[in-house]
């Protein structure tokens, strides 16, 4: 009896919290439509909405740093640390407002949200007039917001896609996070 409950009140608190990232991607999501179809906006403006769109929404130094791993992270000195994540935020950003600013999406639709190891999977559908693609979040909750840790685009994962080219380059370079940087922002 007593397993019951624990299950019950386990299957309870993860409903809920599924309500709760399932409300912050629609309000999120309903914000980032609305900065892909601002035409008014000059081109640095839109820019900026991005920008402040990814700060709050992406753990930033999160995927950063896990597309580096630990051995770079400890032989590299706080201020190369810094200049990669700078450099890295200012890449995601861009990549972010070039996609969008293909003018591909006119609607995300939520489809599921599932949880596993403290990660929510949302999946949802963009899609445009002519055509559409399916897009998994994974989503983690900081405990003051939700934080977008991977975007996987018809079974592409971001950060598997960007995980393998940045240690391409680091293995070319030696392990160089300066050379990584330069190489970032030449994108």
């Amino acid at each position: 009896m007593r397993n019951l409950i624990i299950l019950i009140l386990f299957f309870s608190f993860s409903s809920l919290q599924a309500s709760e990232v399932s409300e912050w991607f629609k309000e999120e999501s309903n914000l980032f439509l609305e900065i892909i179809n601002n035409n008014e906006g000059t081109d640095n403006d839109n820019y900026e909405k991005y920008k402040n769109f990814v700060n709050k929404n992406f753990a930033i130094k999160s995927i950063a740093y896990g597309l580096i791993g630990e051995n770079i992270i400890k032989k590299s000195s706080k201020n190369e640390l810094s200049l990669y994540l700078y450099a890295f935020t200012d890449y995601l950003i861009k990549t972010i407002y070039k996609l969008a600013n293909s003018n591909y999406s006119t609607s995300i639709i939520l489809k599921d949200v599932d949880i596993k190891d403290d990660i929510y999977i949302i999946k949802s559908e963009i899609s445009d007039k002519k055509s559409s693609a399916s897009l998994y979040w994974k989503v983690i909750d900081t405990g003051s917001s939700f934080k977008i840790i991977d975007v996987i685009v018809e079974n592409t994962s971001y950060f598997v896609t960007k995980k393998s080219e940045f240690n391409k380059i680091l293995r070319k370079n030696k392990g160089s996070l300066e050379a990584l940087v330069i190489e970032i922002n030449k994108i």
